[in-house]
């Protein structure tokens, strides 16, 4: 699958949307330059295909900087795709969060 990402400025912030390739897309906020500069090397990495949602969260951890996975649970998501919401529970829980 195609590795497409998506970058957008405002103001001081960039904002990095890792879409394709991924289980689920990651939204990455840098701050500052130094956290600029960071994701350079984890938009390289990306590219090439070394990442996947949960290496690029546990990355992103790693180095202190603010990062979401887009996923929204609903009713009618996990009737649908039961497996893909225990996956993403799954991953939320490997990644430290309570669920």
């Amino acid at each position: 699958m195609q590795k497409a990402m998506l970058e957008f400025e405002d103001g001081k912030e960039k904002f990095y949307y890792f879409v394709g390739g991924l289980i689920f897309p990651v939204f990455v906020i840098a701050h500052s330059e130094e956290e600029r500069q960071k994701l350079s090397y984890a938009k390289d990495h990306y590219k090439s295909g070394v990442h996947t949602t949960k290496s690029l969260c546990q990355w992103c951890i790693r180095h202190k900087i603010e990062y979401h996975m887009i996923f929204q649970l609903t009713i009618g998501r996990i009737l649908r795709h039961p497996y893909k919401c225990m996956r993403y529970l799954q991953l939320k829980k490997e990644l430290g969060y309570s669920i």
